[in-house]
């Protein structure tokens, strides 16, 4: 028996808003799409992606580990690609091998391999402190910085570099050992229990008071995350590193791929057909069956996808429910019956009812 050997099958963005497009008779096999049509098709791919994007629980080739740099007695640190702060996926580290007075932009560093030209570049210094800057040239044993360090660091502080900070994060995996303490002499890392909530944070009475950082709350704002470490360190002698969600990238070209698993492509085009068949007019018959197929196949795929030990987490949904064909027990009304009936699950018995209302 002959295969094919390969499993690189995938479809580009235009190739899943065509098929979607047929899928509802927008256009026919072999008609091109207008340059309406594909904005239109594309706007609604990316709106769908980013909702699926938003919804609890962790998907697992959206998962990542980041590291953030802290810095002596600094509490709050802003985690974004612009973010004023340094936090990444993956850094290079190395050493100073020669003591260097301040002033210096040449330091002498055990090793540059994993160094570029115009990375970040970050120096623990003798006064506890890291100070930041950018690589402007480099040999195998010497780096040139663009700032002059402002103190000392002797032969064996800490160095590292890194290219590119992490985008805002969707949120903090919830979990046990999801957040760590990295001590940077010995490699070894500490778990400090998952992301506080926002209210034992705020029940913390000196927030500012340097120690050992023990727990971290995680600030999801519009633009920039703001994640807060208590205590901030004193000094610069370990690293905080993180489990969380990126988001899940835009269609922005063409030939763009999708930012999902293969077997994910049935569920892009089928549950994008039914987003926009109301907006194309599909006949309720066909409608509510492009309905059906949409949610099995988000079916099929949402529940391999997802972290085994993120319980009681919702599942995204297609656009309608699947579809019996009275009006009792139509797609809309069996869509909400859903959604009602699992607000009752989560918030339990009303004082009205005589229990007491459950913490969500």
């Amino acid at each position: 028996m002959a295969t094919s050997s390969s499993s690189d099958f995938n479809r580009t963005r235009d190739q899943i808003i065509a098929r979607a497009g047929r899928i509802i008779g927008a256009f026919k096999a072999g008609e091109t799409m207008g340059a309406q049509e594909v904005t239109d098709f594309s706007e609604a791919l990316n709106a769908m992606v980013k909702r699926w994007s938003a919804t609890p629980g962790m998907l697992t080739w959206a998962m990542s580990e980041a590291t953030l740099f802290p810095q002596a007695a600094q509490s709050q640190y802003a985690v974004a690609v612009n973010g004023a702060d340094h936090c990444t996926l993956s850094y290079y580290a190395t050493t100073i091998s020669s003591t260097e007075a301040g002033g210096q932009t040449v330091l002498s560093v055990t090793a540059t391999t994993g160094m570029t030209v115009a990375d970040y570049i970050g120096v623990v210094l003798d006064t506890g402190s890291m100070q930041w800057s950018t690589i402007s040239s480099k040999t195998s044993n010497t780096v040139t910085i663009a700032d002059a360090l402002t103190s000392q660091a002797a032969a064996g502080n800490a160095v590292f570099s890194y290219t590119t900070k992490i985008p805002r994060p969707m949120r903090l995996l919830d979990k046990p050992g999801a957040v760590r303490r990295y001590d940077i002499a010995s490699g070894i890392e500490i778990p400090i229990g998952p992301p506080m909530a926002r209210s034992d944070y705020q029940m913390l009475t000196n927030k500012s008071q340097s120690g050992i950082v023990n727990r971290v709350f995680y600030d999801p704002q519009l633009s920039t995350g703001y994640l807060y470490l208590w205590s901030p360190p004193r000094t610069v002698t370990s690293l905080v590193k993180f489990t969380f969600q990126r988001p899940i990238q835009d269609f922005d070209a063409a030939a763009d791929n999708p930012d999902l698993p293969q077997e994910w492509i049935d569920p892009l085009v089928w549950n994008l057909a039914d987003v926009l068949a109301m907006e194309y007019d599909v006949p309720a018959e066909r409608a509510d069956r492009i309905s059906v197929r949409a949610a099995k196949y988000l079916s099929d795929v949402s529940g391999p996808d997802r972290e085994p030990e993120m319980p009681n987490q919702a599942v995204p949904v297609a656009e309608r429910a699947v579809a019996p064909t009275s009006v009792a027990t139509s797609p809309r009304i069996a869509s909400v019956r859903r959604v009602m009936s699992g607000v009752a699950a989560v918030t339990g018995p009303t004082a009205a009812d005589g229990g007491q209302r459950g913490n969500v």
